[in-house]
């Protein structure tokens, strides 16, 4: 039987509550890369990760395995809770 491929790509953004400036200059970067992080160890690429001071881009693939509300979720209570202990 042929295989089945997938791949969806996902442009997502996350804002602060009331796009408050609250992710400050020299902790961009390395929310970033923790973002990066989470994306890949949920099995997604994450081919770039940007934004503000009150928002964050990520373009990233779906992997196959994890619904796309799963991985928000699991991702904004991560990145939350990492904000939370800067």
């Amino acid at each position: 039987m042929a295989q089945s491929l997938s791949k969806v790509l996902l442009h997502v953004v996350f804002s602060t509550k009331n796009r408050e400036k609250t992710i400050p200059n020299h902790l961009q970067a390395k929310l970033h890369t923790y973002l990066a992080g989470i994306f890949q160890a949920k099995g997604a690429q994450a081919y770039r990760v940007g934004g503000t001071e009150d928002h964050v881009h990520i373009a990233c693939t779906l992997p196959r395995a994890i619904t796309q509300a799963k991985l928000l979720e699991e991702t904004k209570k991560a990145s939350s809770i990492w904000m939370k202990q800067q």
